[in-house]
């Protein structure tokens, strides 16, 4: 049986989330270890699937974040921290500090973080902007060092044609000559990436096909999928979509250009 649906990227951010919620190594953390979840505007909603706490302006769970003007700097008033969750118990975690709690930490245990590129190859790429390399320069070592259970969750909106690998030599806060948003760099790292296809196939079992991209009038950024499953699964994907379905967009606020010391363009205009 095959369904035909339409995902704008916060009804697709939302069904990530919720499936990463419920993943075996996820939930056995909660219990039994720990949890880092770093900000970014995906991971606010496995934060929210997982505690069953609203974050009430998910899009000043990040540090960094991309607006239409480019790259900018989530305004530190009203920023939310990483949440760390260890055996259910929350607390709240600058950058900084996260080695601390890294350091303790193993296969057991699980860090998830958002990404801006996804690659066909199995790569994820985190623009870096912050002093080195913000939170992933803080946390990547620990996490493949010590074996820790990486989890990356991102929408196909974030998913680029070529190896991230080959693009990220390109990149560099010193390297580009100039920048119509905060200059960046990229890191590439490797972890289970769960986008959309991922999550409605761990949620309903489902095989999700995407099929189209893009829209206007609210549906920029959406896909367009096929699923294909039994009938029960197909009644299963067709409710989750429909429980999704006018999830809100997300806003921001940026730090003002005048406060910001970021390589930017923007900064020098009149």
């Amino acid at each position: 049986m095959y369904l035909q649906v339409t995902l704008t990227p916060a009804e697709g951010k939302r069904i990530i989330g919720r499936a990463i919620a419920e993943m075996d190594v996820v939930q056995n953390a909660l219990k039994n270890g720990t949890i880092i979840i770093a900000t970014s505007t995906t991971t606010a909603y496995v934060f929210e699937e997982l505690l069953g706490k609203e974050v009430k302006d998910k899009g000043m769970f990040t540090a960094g974040v991309v607006t239409a003007k480019g790259c900018c700097v989530t305004d530190p008033e009203g920023r939310y921290g990483h949440q760390v969750i260890q055996k259910g118990k929350v607390s709240e975690m600058k950058t900084p500090d996260l080695p601390k709690v890294l350091a303790g930490m193993g296969p057991e245990d699980v860090f998830v973080k958002g990404a801006n590129a996804i690659d066909p190859f199995g790569q994820a790429g985190i623009l870096l902007g912050g002093a080195g390399g913000g939170t992933i320069g803080h946390s990547w070592g620990y996490v493949t060092a010590n074996g820790i259970t990486a989890i990356i969750a991102a929408g196909l909106e974030k998913l680029v044609p070529i190896s991230l690998a080959d693009a990220a030599i390109k990149t560099g806060i010193r390297t580009v000559d100039r920048s119509l948003g905060m200059a960046v760099g990229m890191m590439v790292v490797q972890g289970n990436i769960v986008t959309e296809m991922e999550a409605l196939n761990l949620l309903t079992g489902v095989e999700a096909i995407p099929i189209g991209g893009g829209g206007i009038h609210g549906a920029e950024g959406s896909k367009i999928f096929v699923l294909d499953g039994e009938e029960e699964n197909i009644k299963a994907a067709y409710n989750l979509v429909c429980s999704v379905k006018g999830e809100p967009a997300l806003e921001t606020k940026v730090l003002r250009c005048d406060l910001c010391g970021a390589k930017c363009d923007y900064s020098t205009k009149k």
